[in-house]
């Protein structure tokens, strides 16, 4: 197993990134991972991709390894989560990435390409308009009387697909268990504030869109309709995943895979 970890700085941050050491002759994959978690989502995917494509997972400021904002906070602002995905990305000197996000990274692709050069994106999971964390949930992610660890565990759990094997279940869990209030919060908070409706007809660049059929959270209908306002993009694929879930990357990563190198072919 090639997959490596280091950090860099990004605007005064330790991030921290991991790598699968693939070739450097195609375009770099640079993956967003889910709310709440980190970068190891993307390992599964990694491995696959190991002699194919250079991959690159990060932590997120207030995430997994990577040290939070001034103040022990973390990133609440779409716009600003957005912005410094991108930011890592020219700290990196990647040029002409092929970003691929899940949940609320499967959101910000579509801020990330209508604010930035990208070769392509891919969403997992994500919507262009997320009004759906309900206020009371989102006051008692970080609370003194309410551990995140537990009271978020049975809500995860439910969006996992009825297919997923025991030991992608068991990392998801696992993840929940490491959760931090704050950045729980934060980062629902900007998925419920998330709207980039306006400028998905903007969005030129090719656009894959993956869903697994046990999410209900993201809905298939919110797929059709974002799909609809891509007018404007050069290539656009669909692909629904059967008995798969919420966390696709992790719980079906051989077909995110092999969805994906059909999209990358001719890209």
């Amino acid at each position: 197993m090639a997959i490596t970890g280091s950090y860099i700085k990004v605007n005064g941050i330790k991030v921290y990134y991991e790598t699968n050491n693939g070739p450097k002759d195609k375009s770099t994959i640079v993956c967003l991972h889910t709310a709440g978690r980190e970068c190891r989502q993307y390992h599964g995917m990694m491995e696959i991709f190991e002699e194919e494509y250079n991959m690159i997972a990060f932590d997120m400021p207030a995430h997994g390894k990577s040290w939070p904002l001034p103040g022990n906070k973390a990133i609440n602002e779409y716009r600003a989560y957005g912005d410094f995905v991108w930011e890592f990305i020219k700290a990196m000197n990647i040029d002409n990435p092929i970003v691929i996000g899940c949940s609320v990274g499967g959101n910000m692709v579509y801020y990330i390409a209508q604010h930035y050069p990208v070769k392509a994106i891919v969403s997992m999971q994500g919507s262009d308009y997320t009004p759906h964390i309900d206020a009371s949930m989102s006051d008692l992610l970080n609370h003194p009387y309410c551990n995140v660890q537990y009271s978020h565990y049975d809500f995860s759990e439910s969006l996992i697909g009825r297919d997923a094997s025991a030991e992608a279940k068991e990392f998801i869990l696992w993840g929940v268990c490491q959760e931090i209030g704050i950045t729980k919060k934060g980062d629902l908070g900007l998925y419920n504030d998330f709207d980039v409706r306006d400028g998905m007809k903007n969005i030129t660049c090719p656009v894959l869109v993956i869903r697994g059929e046990d999410d209900w959270a993201v809905p298939e209908y919110e797929c059709r309709e974002l799909m609809e306002r891509l007018v404007g993009t050069k290539k656009l694929m669909w692909k629904s995943v059967p008995r798969k879930g919420h966390f696709i990357a992790v719980e079906a990563p051989e077909v995110v895979c092999e969805v994906m190198q059909e999209f990358m072919a001719d890209l």
